[in-house]
C-alpha cells in the first residue's frame, strides 16, 4: 500500500487549500554514494579509487508514554506513521505511542511490534513494551522491507511473530510489480501483476496498492487494480504459494475478516469470498473508499459519495454484515470513519473546497475529528491534548488518509 499511499498524497496535495496540513515530499530518498572524484596518493602521486561510502539506514522513530496501562487502544494510519490511542474514554482519548517511517502490529494490552531495519539486507521484528519501554528483537527477515531507497521494495505485509513476510517489488522494465513471499525460512516468489498508468486528481485519490494476510495467515491478497494495464487482485495460499482465486477487475479493493479467512471484495458492490463457498454477492452498495472492520468484524464503516457523479457530498455509513444491511451515520459532510472501538467512531468534518483553494470543486477535512455512539446515534467532538490530535500530526507524518485511516485494536476482539 506504501506506493498507492504515496500516489494518494500527492492526488491529496493537489485538492488541498493552502490553510490545510502541509503534504510531504514523495521522492524517495536515494542512498548516500561516494564521490567521483579521484583522490591522490601521499606519495608517488597515485590515484587510488576512491572508498565506498555504504548507503544509510533510515531508521523508524517510536516514541511512547511509558508507565500507560490502557484498557482500550487504536491504532490508526499506515506506512507513513501509526498512531496509538488510549481510547479508554473515545470523546478524550490520550496518546500513547508515535510511530514513524515503518509498519507495526498491535500484539498484546502492553505491546506491539515493529520493523526495524538493521542491515541492507536485513529487517528486525521488535516487540515494545507501552509500559516499560523495553524492546526485544522476536525474528528477522532476510531482505530490507522499510527503505524503498534501497531495494525498490514497494509494499509489505507481516505477521507480528516473524513468521511470515510478503512484499512487493516494482519492475519498471516490465509495468510489473512482482510479489515476493518469506515463509518456514526461505524467500521465493509467487505472484506478478500490472501496474496500472493513469492518476486521479480526486479526494481520496487511486484505489491503494492492496497486499494482506488474513488473520490466520493461510491466505495472501495482493494486486492493484488502478489504471490503464491493470490486473486483477489475486489471493495466494501461503502453503505452496498456489493462486487460488482471482477476482473480477471491477474489485479494486480487498478487507480481510477479523479471524479466519473470509474476504470482502469492493468494486461495483461487495463480494464475499472464502476457500470453501467461493465469491459470493453481497446486498448493498460498494465500501468506496477507506474500508474498516469493527474489533467484533460484526460491522464495516467506509465514506461513500451521496451522488458519486458530482463526488461533492461525501457521507460516512456504516455496513451490518449480518443483515446486509447499510446506515447512513450522519447526513452531514464527514469523511474517514474508522471504529476506535465496539460501538465507537471517529470521523473527519469535511467542507467544500472555496475558489480560492487548490482543489475548487471538491472538499476537504475542517481538521475536526467527531465521534458517535452508534447506539445512541449523538455526533460529538473529540477532544484531544495539545500536539495530539492527528491534525497537528497529518502534516509530519504523511497526510489525513495516510494517518487517519482504519487501523487495528485493543482487546481485538
Amino acid at each position: 500500500m506504501r506506493l498507492a499511499a504515496v500516489l494518494a498524497i500527492t492526488m491529496l496535495a493537489a485538492c488541498t487549500s493552502t490553510t490545510g496540513a502541509p503534504a510531504p515530499s514523495t521522492s524517495a530518498t536515494p542512498p548516500a554514494t561516494a564521490s567521483s572524484e579521484p583522490t591522490a596518493a601521499a606519495s608517488g602521486g597515485a590515484i587510488n579509487p576512491p572508498s565506498p561510502t555504504p548507503p544509510q539506514i533510515n531508521s523508524p522513530t517510536v516514541s511512547c508514554r511509558t508507565g500507560a496501562s490502557p484498557t482500550a487502544m487504536v491504532m490508526t494510519g499506515g506506512y507513513f506513521g501509526h498512531l496509538i490511542y488510549d481510547v479508554t474514554d473515545p470523546v478524550h482519548p490520550r496518546l500513547v505511542c508515535t510511530i514513524r517511517a515503518t509498519s507495526a502490529h498491535l500484539f498484546t494490552g502492553d505491546t506491539f511490534a515493529y520493523l526495524k531495519p538493521v542491515s541492507q539486507t536485513d529487517t528486525d521484528v521488535i516487540l515494545h513494551s507501552i509500559g516499560s519501554g523495553n524492546e526485544s528483537k522476536v525474528a528477522s527477515f532476510p531482505v530490507n522491507v522499510t527503505d524503498p531507497g534501497l531495494n525498490a521494495v514497494s509494499d509489505e505485509a507481516w505477521t507480528p511473530d516473524g513468521s511470515i513476510l510478503a512484499y512487493t517489488v516494482a519492475d519498471p522494465s516490465r509495468y510489473t510489480v512482482r510479489v515476493w513471499l518469506y515463509s518456514q525460512g526461505r524467500s521465493r516468489e509467487v505472484h506478478d501483476y500490472g501496474q496500472g498508468i493513469g492518476d486521479c486528481v480526486c479526494r481520496f485519490g487511486l484505489p491503494p496498492q492492496v497486499l494482506a494476510f488474513s488473520p490466520d495467515g493461510e491466505y495472501l491478497v495482493d494486486g492493484w487494480a488502478a489504471g490503464k494495464g491493470a490486473t486483477p487482485l489475486t489471493v495466494i495460499r501461503v502453503a505452496d504459494g498456489a493462486l487460488v482465486y482471482t477476482a473480477d477487475i471491477s474489485d479494486s479493493n480487498a478487507v480481510w475478516s477479523r479471524t479466519g479467512h473470509q474476504l470482502f471484495l469492493i468494486g461495483n458492490g461487495v463480494q464475499s469470498w472464502t476457500p470453501e463457498s467461493g465469491a459470493q454477492g453481497m446486498l448493498g452498495n460498494a465500501w468506496s473508499f477507506l474500508p474498516g472492520l469493527s474489533p467484533d468484524g460484526s460491522a464495516a464503516a467506509y465514506t461513500a459519495y451521496s451522488d458519486p457523479a458530482t463526488q461533492l457530498q461525501p457521507r460516512v455509513y456504516t455496513y451490518d454484515l449480518k443483515s446486509q444491511r447499510a446506515s447512513l451515520v450522519v447526513d452531514k459532510m464527514r469523511t474517514q470513519i474508522l471504529f476506535v472501538k465496539d460501538g465507537w467512531v471517529w470521523y473527519l468534518e469535511e467542507t467544500a473546497c472555496a475558489s480560492t483553494d487548490q482543489c475548487p470543486g471538491s472538499t476537504e477535512p475542517t481538521g475536526n475529528v467527531l465521534a458517535m455512539q452508534l447506539a445512541t446515534g449523538v455526533e460529538q467532538p473529540v477532544s484531544f491534548a495539545p500536539a495530539e490530535n492527528p491534525t497537528a500530526l497529518s502534516g509530519a507524518m504523511g497526510s489525513w488518509l495516510g494517518v487517519f485511516a482504519p487501523g487495528e485494536f485493543w482487546p481485538s476482539t
